[in-house]
């Protein structure tokens, strides 16, 4: 019978990460639902998992979630205020974003989900700010924070009598 659980997996470090998931999800969630600013788009909740599942990986480095948002959204507004709407606006404009991410090193997959979110969300250019710019820098505080948190925890105690 194959075992459903992966092998080799730390399980302190994923509940750990998954905590501080939480948190931050729960910070623009409260901040978005309770205080009435708008720093919630879908694409974060995917950025939340690549941020908190997979630590230390290329695409969860801080410069690429937080550029990769910020290119796409940028790219999104741009092209909705020339373009509109449009299948193949839409379409374009995860294109340029994917190319945009790739040449400035700042690639970050759920960019292109923010492309999408933007341009269906009618946005003029203060939709860069916020929710984008603000809402993924507040992920990405309580993730640094986490990844602090988890390290000094992780280090041996010395105690000297």
């Amino acid at each position: 019978m194959k075992h459903i659980l992966a092998e080799g997996v730390d399980y302190r470090k994923t509940l750990f990460f998954a905590a501080g998931g939480f948190c931050a999800v729960a910070v623009v969630c409260y901040l978005a639902f309770d205080l009435g600013y708008t720093l919630l788009i879908a694409s974060f909740g995917a950025s939340t998992a690549i941020l908190f599942g997979t630590p230390g990986t290329v695409t969860s480095r801080p410069r690429n979630v937080f550029f990769g948002h910020v290119i796409s959204v940028i790219i999104g507004v741009a092209l909705y205020t020339f373009l509109g709407c449009t299948w193949y606006s839409v379409a374009l404009g995860v294109a340029l974003a994917v190319v945009v991410m790739v040449v400035t090193d700042t690639f970050h997959p759920p960019g292109g989900a923010t492309v999408i979110v933007t341009m269906m969300s009618s946005p003029s250019w203060s939709f860069v700010v916020m929710p984008v710019a603000v809402g993924i820098l507040a992920i990405l505080v309580i993730a640094e924070a986490t990844a602090w948190f988890y390290r000094r925890s992780a280090e041996p105690k010395i105690i000297v009598a």
